[in-house]
């Protein structure tokens, strides 16, 4: 059985909406990025600005399975001026390249979202696939559950699986 692992890393709780309701749907378990440090206020605001400007290496922690588990990792991460969460790119800098294929879900308030995979990709030694891009309005809404499910049966394509992704009991095909 192919094993996926949903990472995710959210500053606001919009990135980890989206991963959350992706798990929902998919059943894949799911691992959190955090803070070592509060990005809470202007100060936070400003710190996000300056460790992506400034390329820096930032302290988080990691809650979830060991990744040498996993064959698919799927990374749900924020656009901090149009580029990946500092945090999450720390984490994926420290882990990668991994033995896994990747799929990339990017949260931005307006664009960057391609070239956060672009970043993915360059840490990754391999293009990740499936991407998809999310407004935070898109995903705070709710309209943004038909294309998390549309990634999720992608995903399971990409991993040689017909049908679709392993749904709860409670999700009839209808809803799908």
């Amino acid at each position: 059985m192919e094993k996926v692992l949903i990472v995710y890393y959210s500053r606001t709780g919009t990135a980890r909406q989206a991963a959350e309701e992706l798990a929902a749907y998919s059943g894949w378990p799911l691992a959190e990025v955090s803070d070592q440090s509060s990005r809470v206020g202007l100060l936070g605001d400003a710190r996000c600005v300056f460790d992506i400007l400034l390329h820096r290496h930032v302290g988080y922690r990691y809650a979830g399975p060991a990744l040498d588990e996993c064959q698919r990792l799927v990374i749900v991460a924020p656009i901090w001026v149009g580029h990946l969460a500092a945090p999450m790119r720390s984490f994926l800098r420290d882990h990668l390249p991994l033995a896994c294929e990747t799929s990339v879900i990017c949260v931005m308030a307006r664009q960057g979202a391609f070239r956060a995979a672009e970043e993915v990709a360059r840490l990754a030694a391999a293009p990740p696939s499936p991407v998809l891009a999310l407004r935070q309005s898109e995903v705070a809404s709710g309209a943004a559950l038909h294309d998390l499910r549309a990634f999720a049966d992608q995903v399971e394509a990409a991993n040689g699986r017909t049908g679709t992704a392993q749904r709860p009991a409670w999700l009839s095909p209808k809803e799908a």
